[in-house]
This record gives C-alpha cells, structure tokens and sequence, in this order.
C-alpha cells in the first residue's frame, strides 16, 4: 500500500474544518494518538529515511482504544510524505513496545501525541491534528494500491490544497518527531 500524503502546518482548524465539510467531506473520528518511534542502536531506520512505530490510539467520544504497529518506507518523491506504508493491529500497545525493545530497538524520544479531527470523503482522508508541543496541521491522505495510482491520487489532493488556498509547496516533508526533536535541540 502507499500512502499518499501531504501535511502542512496551518493556523485555524475550525476555519479549514468547516471548508471541508462544505465540499461533502464527513467527520468520523476524534482520537487521540500517541506515537512511539522505534530505530536500532545504528539509528539505521531513521538514518534510511524510513520509521517504525508503535501506535496507540484512544477515541475521544467512546473511550475504546487500539494500537497498531506501522513501518513506513522511504520518501517516493520529492515534495510530499508519499511512501510506502504497513502495519498491523496489535491487541496491546505497552507489550508491542516491550517486544520492540527486548530485540535491541530503542524508543525515540520524545513520543508524539496529538488530538485528531478525522474527515473523510470517498478515499481521501483529512487529519486536522493539533500536535502536543507543534500547534496545528492539516494532513491529507490517500492509500493507493499501486504506483500507477499514486499520480492521480497526488493530483486529487492537490485540487483540495488548491480550494483551501494552499498548494502543494506549501507543505511540510518533515515528520511530527523530527519537528519535535529540533524545537527542543533549539
């Protein structure tokens, strides 16, 4: 599968919600998401452009929680987060975590939590994330099957950057954790 995405920081969720449920976009989530990135002790995975995580997720309305594990491949082009993406629910997050650590990976620090706003709209997915530490970003998303799909769904996204006011230079090819971990280093 491979995630076709594209994130950019913005400055008022409410206004970019309200546009996209106009153009028949329908919220169906409001989670909270809590990141644990995982590299082995050569720091090869992140040094590859690649991340592998530990995803725990609580929904806001129902209280039910989840957690996955997900390994994301290397950048597919040079203007968005596109890449290759996997994961895998797991039945519990901490023992996933525990697994990852009792085979030499070690957590990266700090862990990423953000509160999400979920809008959906045939394939394409909107996060409207307010990011602990970070502020507020928009990232929109569609899972493609193939390579060949990846230009169409990358154009798809695009008219929906463009009908905000926003193209696609102005995103952000940066992760939440790197963002992060420079704003502490600063």
């Amino acid at each position: 599968m491979i995630e076709v995405e594209v994130k950019l920081p913005v400055a008022d969720l409410d206004r970019i919600r309200g546009k996209l449920l106009k153009t028949g976009f329908k919220e169906t989530a409001f989670i909270e998401e809590r990141d644990t990135y995982f590299d082995n002790q050569q720091g090869d995975i992140r040094a590859n452009g690649e991340a592998l995580r530990v995803r725990e997720t609580k929904d806001h309305l129902s209280g039910k929680r989840r957690a996955q594990i997900n390994f994301k491949g290397k950048k597919l082009d040079d203007c968005t987060m596109t890449r290759e993406e996997l994961e895998n629910g797991v039945e519990d997050g901490a023992v996933c975590r525990n697994i990852l650590q009792a085979i030499g990976y070690m957590p990266a620090e700090p862990g990423v939590i953000k509160d999400r706003v979920m809008l959906q709209k045939g394939r394409l997915t909107a996060c409207l994330d307010n990011v602990h530490g970070l502020g507020e970003f928009l990232e929109l998303e569609i899972l493609a099957d193939s390579e060949d799909e990846r230009e169409t769904a990358l154009g798809q996204i695009g008219n929906i950057l463009n009908s905000l006011g926003y193209q696609i230079s102005d995103t952000v090819r940066t992760s939440y954790l790197s963002m992060l971990q420079n704003r502490k280093q600063a």
